[in-house]
């Protein structure tokens, strides 16, 4: 039986609360992950079949954790039955199973990021009216669409696209000329997975009923992250048996750029008639001196639900707050600050700088770099970004899905194979008459294609290599590895590599990616193995394109010692015992582009939040009095979230004309003024 004595009341209360909606208000570091395992765990000890569980969350990361801690209690064979994973995944399964009634193939595909780019891009080129309009800002745009539920003709209709200085009917054209696109090369992307899976069970009953006597019991991570989808989702699959946990915290909203909505628990309690509320407010992360200051910044914020975080922490330091004359300065005095830190005793990697925007990280990676400090920065390019990875998976697609279309068009003339453009849109206008795959059509018909004969042999040898590879068995683990070894000896990945990259550290880089590449397939489909007891080929390419949102090398470089460098965003869920905010300046943080609206200050607000409480025991803040670059530097004024930090726990001065005015301070300085013109037009003196 499960030992529930080692959890605080309130956790506890969130653990046996298993029948009926429950919210539970899970502050940063309250140990919400325990409360969810255990939760889960408690639920089986009552009798409740595994297989009648889902639990749901954003991230593969996160999903990964929570399966291996239930799996630690609850044991391999009894985890493996309960549904553990992303939204997009859980919703995947089901499309996968039901998704022919939406006239899917049974065999689609999911497109990566760079996949939904290159078909947007051709879109963008079918209407004269998109020429130069920016394509990560329709992409985004549509995505913000899909996570709302809309389709094209209701994306017109809505403000949506006036982000990108575009009428409406121009965008919904472009989102369903890239639809068109999507079911032309026989797939879906992310944004589909939601939006496909509640149209499927709004538009069939009996696929609903079908899962509402599957699972009974639901469970949602990281709930303040919802957003319109996911929300009309979980009310879909749930609503019957009403027995639905969600674990969040609205103080930690920070992605309303990506749809989530931060009064989706306000509207859980509407959604779930009746919902218990369960707060955890005992943190088991920070000193209660850096919770003084959370709770007291987060406090400006209107339209939330209250609570007060506070620890049982003995350590207590105070804020250090360390104004700089630039950037350059700001930077040196954070690499120093780091060096005494180790020379303390601490280690490199309990040491992380936070910054609002990526730009920050240069002058700070030259300033450690310069005292020898060892650093490692988070974020930037996703690694299925990367060519030789995008090329690899590519290869792999193709032999696992031979009518993978936007694979067979990728990889074709990599490497060169000579095989010139027309030849492609030959084979491409015979795809169109035949309605057959490119591999297809070039396989069985190629000697009908009218190629010369040099793009004929090309064709036909890459064809045969291919077909070779595609009779090879990918049952096991090590199977998959040789496959993936194959491909690169096959295909000479290496070579092309060689001959194409001249700079040697970038040209070693990509080979030593490239060369991992196969083993880590390899691990991967042993970990599909360990999960559900099978490997199956499709599902591990479509958990490979779902990690394309998250994956990242974070586990393996936490492992190294290494100072850390990321955004606030990219922090989100770390923790670290010494943490550097910096940039803490008007316009940068909060950002210039949230300063003129409520609710933009109210997540720059969150995410400070968020920020301050990564850190365990020691917290430094940091900003400039003129940041820019040459002649072309700036005064800048410090941030107003400094000011709201109560001021006795702060080591260290700013000067209160410093800060930029309050909306308070502005209303009464016009209302002075305005009384001091009248008083300057009647001749009357105003009283001080």
């Amino acid at each position: 039986m499960l030992d529930l004595d080692s959890l605080n009341p309130e956790q506890r209360r969130g653990v046996e609360t298993i029948v009926g909606p429950s919210l539970i208000l899970a502050g940063a570091g309250t140990g919400k992950t325990r409360v969810i395992t255990f939760r889960i765990a408690h639920m089986l000890d009552r009798g409740i079949a595994p297989e009648a569980i889902a639990a749901m969350t954003f991230t593969n990361k996160a999903a990964r954790e929570m399966a291996d801690r239930v799996r630690e209690l609850v044991g391999k064979e009894r985890a493996s039955k309960i549904r553990i994973g992303t939204f997009h995944s859980f919703c995947l399964l089901i499309l996968r199973e039901f998704g022919t009634r939406l006239g899917l193939p049974k065999k689609f595909s999911l497109a990566g990021t760079s996949d939904q780019l290159d078909m947007l891009g051709r879109a963008i080129k079918e209407e004269s009216s998109l020429t130069g309009v920016n394509l990560e800002a329709l992409h985004a745009a549509i995505s913000r669409a899909k996570n709302a539920l809309l389709t094209p003709n209701e994306f017109a209709q809505r403000s949506m696209h006036l982000m990108l200085n575009l009428d409406g009917d121009s965008c919904a054209k472009a989102y369903e000329l890239y639809e068109r696109q999507l079911k032309l090369n026989r797939m879906i992307d992310f944004d589909d997975c939601i939006f496909k899976c509640v149209t499927l069970l709004e538009n069939f009953p009996e696929v609903r009923a079908q899962l509402e006597n599957r699972y009974r019991y639901y469970m949602v991570d990281e709930f303040q992250d919802t957003n319109e989808g996911q929300l009309r989702l979980l009310e879909l699959v749930a609503s019957k048996h009403n027995n639905v946990c969600v674990v969040g915290d609205d103080d930690q909203s920070i992605y309303s750029w990506r749809g989530a909505m931060f009064e989706t628990l306000e509207r859980f309690e509407t959604m779930f008639k009746g919902a218990v509320l369960i707060k955890l407010e005992q943190n088991y992360r920070c000193t209660n001196t850096i919770l003084k200051a959370a709770n007291q910044v987060i406090k400006n914020n209107s339209k939330r639900k209250d609570k007060s975080l506070w620890s049982e922490s003995v350590h207590e330091f105070p804020l250090y707050l360390e104004p700089n004359a630039n950037e350059e300065d700001e930077a040196k005095w954070i690499a120093l600050k780091c060096m005494s830190l180790i020379g303390e005793g601490g280690q490199a990697k309990e040491i992380a700088v936070l910054y609002r925007a990526n730009n920050q990280a240069r002058l700070i990676e030259l300033a450690l770099r310069e005292l020898g400090i060892p650093y490692e920065t988070f974020g930037g390019s996703s690694f299925f970004e990367r060519k030789e990875v995008k090329d690899f998976l590519a290869y792999i697609r193709l032999i696992v899905r031979p009518d993978d279309r936007l694979a067979f068009w990728r990889i074709i003339n990599t490497p060169h194979r000579g095989i010139g453009i027309k030849s492609l849109e030959k084979i491409e206008a015979a795809c169109q008459a035949s309605g057959h795959s490119p591999f297809l059509q070039a396989k069985k018909l190629s000697a009908e294609l009218g190629l010369t004969s040099k793009s004929l042999n090309a064709l036909n040898e890459f064809i045969g290599e291919l077909s070779t590879i595609q009779a090879l068995e990918i049952d096991t683990p090590e199977q998959v590895q040789q496959l993936g070894d194959e491909v690169i000896r096959r295909f000479g990945l290496v070579s092309d590599i060689r001959e194409h990259t001249k700079d040697a550290a970038s040209r070693d880089r990509k080979i030593e990616n490239l060369k991992s590449l196969p083993g880590w397939l390899s691990r991967c489909a042993s970990d599909m193995i360990n999960e559900q007891g099978k490997l199956d080929v499709h599902d591990l390419l479509d958990r490979l394109t779902l990690n394309d949102r998250d994956i990242s090398e974070k586990d393996d470089k936490f492992k190294s010692n290494r100072v850390s460098l990321m955004t606030i965003h990219a922090s989100k869920g770390l923790e670290f015992p010494f943490v550097f905010l910096c940039g803490l300046e008007e316009e940068l943080f909060p950002h210039k582009n949230s300063i003129g609206s409520i609710q933009g200050i109210t997540e720059e607000r969150r995410l400070f939040y968020v920020a301050l409480t990564r850190a365990k025991l020691k917290l430094f803040l940091t900003y400039a009095l003129e940041r820019g670059t040459g002649a072309y530097k700036t005064s800048r004024l410090p941030s107003r979230f400094i000011k709201e930090i109560p001021p006795e726990i702060i080591n260290g001065e700013v000067s209160e004309r410093n800060f930029a005015p309050s909306k308070e301070e502005k209303v009464a300085k016009t209302i002075s003024s305005f009384a001091n013109l009248r008083a300057g037009l009647s001749g009357v003196v105003p009283r001080k």
